[in-house]
């Protein structure tokens, strides 16, 4: 990474966006997995466990936002000593989703210290967030690359789409289910699929067993927010028998947060479960 403005994350698609920019990454959240970060300043902390195998479950993890969200105040914490302590430039945050991860505000910010929001919820709206980034870190020429970049690896499975579209159900978590929403329809119909039941930029909404049941899917995807592989796949072998071939994808690396490097493979692992073919570590069919 650079030895340019200080960047400090607040959430992953903030650190995965500037390693991808090759920003001066400073600080990062508790959830930033990028193995360039590995062992700087964690940031934020949740206030609810997260869902699994060995703890609490999707059902309890629901109640627990809910009864947070009832309490008031914000489900993730940022530590202000310790980002004050390392003088950022910049700040990252977003302001798409209070439950997924941390928002900052005025009072979390160090003297000094400019705050930018990520707010993407199309790949329209990814561009947006990679070029208000990279101009206000002074790297615009990467910030044009990066978008030239991404649009020309999901144009390349644009063409290789199929006249008939497999019918696509997508689920964001289980208890009580969720619809996948935001920019997850879009992936579904560059990987050549027709998304049912959501459209792109709509809000993940709860649906219920049988609205799902009813839409006939021919294939659902279980991409439940945050979760490895190994868990989806745990998890995902005790919903109710619904139509449709079901698979569970590792979403915490493909569909949770909105990068150009996890549009790209989310992009690519969909079209390969529309194919019928496992990916290793990302996506493994559950039933039939």
């Amino acid at each position: 990474m650079s030895e340019g403005l200080r960047v400090a994350c607040l959430v992953p698609s903030a650190t995965d966006l500037a390693v991808r920019l090759g920003l001066n990454v400073v600080g990062v959240s508790h959830e930033c997995d990028h193995p360039a970060v590995r062992g700087l300043p964690v940031l934020t902390r949740s206030r609810v466990a997260a869902a699994r195998p060995d703890g609490p479950g999707a059902g309890e993890v629901d109640l627990a936002v809910r009864a947070a969200v009832a309490e008031g105040g914000p489900l993730y914490l940022v530590d202000r000593a310790r980002l004050a302590a390392l003088a950022p430039d910049v700040v990252l945050s977003q302001a798409l989703c209070d439950v997924c991860a941390a928002r900052a505000d005025s009072g979390d910010l160090p003297r000094g210290a400019r705050l930018l929001e990520l707010t993407a919820c199309t790949l329209a709206g990814l561009h947006r967030d990679v070029r208000a980034v990279a101009e206000l870190c002074g790297v615009a020429e990467s910030g044009e690359l990066c978008v030239a970049e991404v649009a020309a690896e999901l144009s390349g499975l644009l063409l290789n789409d199929r006249s008939r579209r497999p019918r696509v159900v997508t689920l964001e978590w289980s208890d009580p289910p969720f619809l996948g929403g935001h920019w997850v329809p879009e992936l579904v119909e560059i990987a050549g699929g027709e998304h049912l039941l959501s459209g792109t930029g709509e809000r993940s909404r709860v649906t219920t067993w049988d609205e799902v049941s009813a839409a006939d899917p021919e294939v659902v995807v279980f991409m439940p927010c945050g979760y490895s592989l190994d868990a989806a796949v745990a998890e995902a072998k005790s919903l109710p028998g619904l139509p449709g071939a079901l698979w569970a994808t590792a979403a915490g690396r493909l569909f949770s947060r909105c990068t150009p490097d996890s549009v790209v493979a989310g992009a690519r692992v969909l079209a390969a479960v529309l194919r019928g073919v496992e990916v290793e570590g990302l996506a493994r069919r559950i039933r039939p």
